[in-house]
């Protein structure tokens, strides 16, 4: 029997097989064509099992959103669809698959075997399936590690803020109420005897009074930064950014923005301004670097983009940014993750560090003063 004959005799049977398969199956040619694809597959994508449009492998690719298991974006060619149209083989991989229309993030594992035909490669089959229950649980204990971290670190950080409040109660304001209570004590010890004395006594108490306030109100502006309060965005992050500079002593540099960008939800302002001001600080901590670039915009989709890029000493490995400690950075992550949005970090020994938020923003019915 020739392979022409055995290749029209078993095209139904692999027809029915990809039609029935539970896991998600593609079939692709090596021109780019989509040959086959099930229903399974445009369901775990969020397609509602229509395969309608999906032609070529540029837009299964459009259509089937992989990241890794943290949610950041593949290398350049390193996604499943990428694999497929080159020829090239990928064991089963756990990878993050952000489902169409709401953006979930979904766990799975994702399979790439070539089809060979005299040697070349004439195709590829993806496989897409959900992980089993066993590794669910793995990534539920890494989640919860990741959580015992942070929630260390919190305590540990919480600890240090109430020891620098109480200093800083007993070394200003203490202080300055126990001035102020001797020379209240003066003036009233000389007011009848001599009450130029006493005028005196009473300025001096009036100077406490002044830096009794001053001292109260920096005491409450570091438990709550007024950065974003009353502000627009974008001019916050102007003077988070200028305010950096004159502390360290490196440039940061604000691109421009459209001036009709419309202002963000305030949780989401609040979310992209606490990521700029945690990036700074780690910079101004780590980085050595000697500029500074921060931008933001808005894209078609609705999802507020934020990037902070350094020239520093950039990032020896890509998961020293996990690292047991890092609680800024575990914190930004979770911050951004319960606004449906992903914080991306990428970087090389020497050639700085870029950090990126994107966050979905509905238009705000009100924006900031």
């Amino acid at each position: 029997m020739d392979h022409a004959r055995l290749a029209q005799m078993a095209a139904p049977a692999l027809e029915a097989l990809i039609t029935s398969a539970p896991a998600g199956v593609v079939l692709v040619s090596a021109s780019g064509d989509v040959v086959a694809i099930n229903d399974a597959f445009t369901s775990l994508c969020g397609l509602d099992g229509r395969a309608d449009g999906l032609h070529r492998v540029d837009d299964l690719a459009a259509a089937m959103d992989v990241r890794d298991v943290r949610g950041a974006a593949l290398p350049d060619g390193q996604s499943p669809v990428d694999i497929a149209a080159s020829g090239g083989r990928l064991d089963e991989t756990p990878l993050t698959l952000r489902v169409s229309g709401d953006g979930r993030a979904r766990p799975v594992t994702c399979t790439v075997v070539p089809i060979h035909d005299g040697g070349a490669a004439v195709g590829a089959v993806i496989v897409v399936r959900e992980p089993a229950r066993g590794a669910d649980q793995a990534a539920l204990e890494e989640s919860q590690a990741a959580l015992r971290v942070l929630v260390a670190d919190r305590e540990r950080v919480q600890a240090e803020e109430r020891r620098r409040i109480a200093r800083d109660l007993h070394d200003e304001l203490q202080q300055s109420l126990a001035a102020l209570n001797m020379r209240l004590g003066m003036a009233e010890d000389v007011i009848d005897d001599d009450p130029a004395e006493a005028r005196q006594w009473l300025q001096e108490a009036q100077r406490n009074v002044m830096d009794a306030s001053s001292a109260t109100r920096r005491i409450i502006e570091d438990l709550r930064p007024q950065g974003l309060y009353h502000r627009a965005l974008v001019g916050a992050l102007r003077d988070l950014g200028e305010a950096f500079s004159q502390r360290t002593g490196v440039r940061c540099e604000f691109e421009p923005v459209p001036a009709e960008m419309p202002e963000p939800p305030e949780e989401v302002a609040d979310c992209i301004y606490r990521v700029a001001q945690e990036s700074l600080t780690n910079i101004a901590k780590h980085a050595d670097a000697t500029r500074v670039t921060m931008r933001l915009e808005k894209r078609s989709d609705g999802v507020m983009h934020l990037s902070v890029a350094d020239d520093g000493r950039g990032l020896d490995e890509p998961t020293a940014r996990y690292r047991e400690g890092s609680f800024g950075i575990i914190g930004m992550a979770e911050r951004v993750r319960a606004l449906n949005g992903e914080v991306r970090i990428s970087g090389q020994p020497g050639r700085g560090t870029t950090v990126e938020a994107d966050i979905p923003a509905p238009s705000a019915p009100t924006g900031r003063a």
